[in-house]
């Protein structure tokens, strides 16, 4: 076997990105040498800069051994329930996570709420989920097992600068080695690997694997050819700003429109603005939507803002970052970086940033732009304004109930039912919804306000 395991590797770009690979390979892999070049900070490196993470967050931190409370204590997060849309595509509505209703056996809710919605005789999507009821009400509670405050799930806010300063302190504590400089220069060996990272003042870093989580420069990354989402993503600038601290709130507010749209994410402390738009101001980030189409690319991975360019919609910035994290620990060839394995994460990786395109697609079709949409975008449109079929494919990191919840929250209803679903006669699934929605809105007024609730836990203001 000449398939040599990796010893060493080396990361470019110390922001929250790098950081969190460089731990995740110390934790996962403790015979690696692992070693994160602090470029200074790339404004447009998104992932590092964005407050808003998916829920997706809490497995990457059991993963890297790093514990919510002490986020909450050190003020570097805070929980999130979702994302209040205003104007988006016309009435206010929320997208949350968790269980949204009750099946009636095998037929799911969404069947029966479409019916009953067409009909007039459903309320919102998102009110038939407890995440949705304690959202509109302002409460929060971390969820509960065995109670009806079981069935949500929540995301974390973060405070960048903050959460960055842990994720440091950790990295320390795993022996990883950071080092500060400016990017030079790298050496490279006849077939084009990288043999060596230069600093500006001539120092040198070898390692058999190269990580480039600089931003979207990607000064290591490999040319293999890039897909320009331009077309299908209209927005390609993001303006961020800080405001003094403003009322807490569980859920980021999100206002559209045919210019752009807008972010609000407060924080202890403070509250963090953004503008995503097309037109270009002096303080404003460019981005550029799309992918390289091979991420992996003999001994050096782009991952984060140096892999995929999107804008800040649902927050995918961190959540892919992470997800390539785990994926390349899951499929870590030898030092040969054998094609075998790197080829099927690239695959595996180009798929998921590809679903995540369409995502975020749905939102600015529905908000009435002229977007180029994508054939996999189409077929999941076809399939659920037929009958309410969700096309779910591989490699997709977003749980069905996201998609539902955009969908019906962005009011694309199924023509027709599932055939199945006729067997509930229509009063009775109605009479269902309304005493659902009758016991969800007695959990609210029992439950403190997000404010008390973030006391309570120690978050400081």
């Amino acid at each position: 076997m000449s398939d040599r395991a990796i010893r060493s590797v080396a990361i470019l770009g110390g922001g929250i990105v790098g950081l969190s690979a460089a731990i995740a390979f110390a934790r996962s892999l403790p015979q690696l040498v692992v070693t994160v070049v602090e470029t200074p900070p790339d404004p447009a490196a998104l992932a590092d800069r964005l407050p808003g993470t998916t829920t997706s967050i809490h497995r990457f931190h059991a993963a890297i051994g790093l514990d919510e409370a002490a986020l909450l204590r050190t003020g570097a997060a805070v929980p999130r329930l979702g994302l209040r849309f205003e104007t988006w595509p016309d009435a206010r509505w929320y997208h949350v996570h968790g269980e949204h209703g009750e099946p009636a056996g095998a037929i799911a809710f969404h069947q029966l709420w479409a019916r009953a919605r067409r009909a007039g005789h459903a309320e919102a999507w998102h009110l038939y989920a407890v995440a949705g009821a304690l959202a509109e009400a302002g409460r929060f509670v971390h969820p509960q097992p065995g109670t009806p405050l079981a069935a949500f799930d929540y995301a974390l806010r973060l405070h960048p600068e903050r959460y960055r300063e842990l994720l440091a302190a950790l990295a320390d504590q795993h022996r990883v080695t950071r080092t500060s400089g400016s990017f030079g220069g790298v050496e490279r060996r006849e077939d084009g690997s990288i043999a060596a990272l230069l600093l500006a003042d001539g120092r040198r870093v070898e390692a058999d694997l190269y990580i480039d989580s600089s931003g979207p420069a990607a000064p290591l990354a490999l040319d293999a050819g890039f897909d320009d989402w331009r077309a299908t993503l209209p927005f390609d600038r993001v303006t961020l700003g800080t405001a003094p601290a403003s009322a807490a709130d569980p859920s980021d507010t999100i206002v559209g429109g045919a210019q752009g749209w807008q972010f609000v994410a407060p924080l202890p402390g403070q509250t963090i603005l953004g503008r995503i738009h097309a037109d270009a101001w002096e303080e404003s980030v460019a981005i550029r939507p799309g992918r390289r189409r091979t991420l992996w690319v003999r001994n050096v991975l782009a991952i984060g803002d140096a892999a995929v360019g999107l804008d800040p919609l649902h927050w995918p910035n961190l959540h892919l970052a992470h997800s390539a994290i785990a994926r390349a620990i899951e499929l870590l060839p030898g030092r040969d970086c054998h094609p075998v394995e790197t080829g099927e994460y690239n695959r595996r990786s180009a798929a998921e940033a590809d679903r995540m395109r369409d995502f975020q697609a749905l939102h600015y079709l529905r908000l009435g732009l002229p977007i180029e949409v994508p054939e996999s975008l189409a077929r999941i449109l076809r399939q659920f304004e037929r009958r309410g079929r969700f096309a779910y494919e591989d490699e997709d990191s977003l749980l069905e109930e996201i998609w539902l919840s955009a969908l019906l929250g962005l009011g694309v209803l199924p023509k027709a039912i599932d055939p199945r679903a006729e067997a509930v006669p229509a009063g009775a699934a109605a009479a269902g919804m309304v005493a659902m929605r009758a016991a969800l809105a007695q959990l609210p007024p029992r439950l403190p306000d997000y404010a008390t609730y973030l006391k309570r836990s120690g978050v400081p203001t």
